[in-house]
């Protein structure tokens, strides 16, 4: 044992001061079709911008984390939507009425995520502490925010777990908001929201 971690931390401090690429996707096993399957197609949307983003945060050792937050986590998102709907398209853009209108696409969901990190380790760079703020906004054919959800989360990881994957606390925290996120959805009756247009 000591004479791994002999050779693991060195390995960890390399390149001191940098920022060490992480991925944020989850486990998928936990996530489960929906016991109330809506019968609406629905889609999303997440800017180009987006989803080449790369968002640096603290790790340890003075050290940090860089990520692309939603490149990351739209297949967990397409998996939460498509767990709880009859179909998912992607869009490429919020405005395009003609591939809404030939998708019969009644929603489209938006997703913003908000993302820190930290370390309570001077000698290695890996998080040990992972938080995410998931928004996801449902719009309407008219562009309407007809419902909204706000869940948070983190993930943690210490020395003996995160030597095997230096993402944990990541994907853990990730794992968390997506899981919380399903279960807001499982609550709504989008079926009598789409039908009567009430906000949720």
């Amino acid at each position: 044992m000591i004479k791994k971690l002999i050779i693991l931390i060195p390995a960890l401090l390399f390149m001191s001061g940098c920022a060490h690429q992480i991925q944020l996707n989850p486990k998928m096993d936990q996530f489960t079709e929906s016991a109330n399957k809506s019968d609406a197609v629905v889609g999303y949307y997440i800017s180009a911008a987006d989803k080449v983003k790369q968002v640096k945060t603290p790790g340890g050792g003075g050290d940090k984390v860089s990520y692309a937050p939603y490149k990351d986590t739209e297949s967990v998102l397409y998996t939460v939507l498509n767990n709880k709907f009859k179909d998912v398209f992607p869009l490429t853009t919020l405005g395009d009425e003609s591939f809404i209108a030939s998708n019969d696409i009644k929603l489209v969901f938006v997703p913003k995520l908000i993302t820190n990190s930290k370390s309570s380790s001077l000698f290695t760079w890996p998080p040990t502490s992972f938080t995410v703020k998931l928004t996801v906004n449902a719009l309407n054919a008219d562009g309407n925010t007809v419902w909204s959800k706000t869940v948070e989360s983190e993930g943690a990881a210490e020395f003996d777990e995160f030597k095997a994957d230096f993402s944990l606390a990541a994907r853990r925290a990730t794992e968390a908001a997506f899981l919380k996120m399903a279960a807001e959805l499982e609550k709504a009756d989008f079926d009598d929201l789409v039908s009567s247009g009430v906000t949720l």
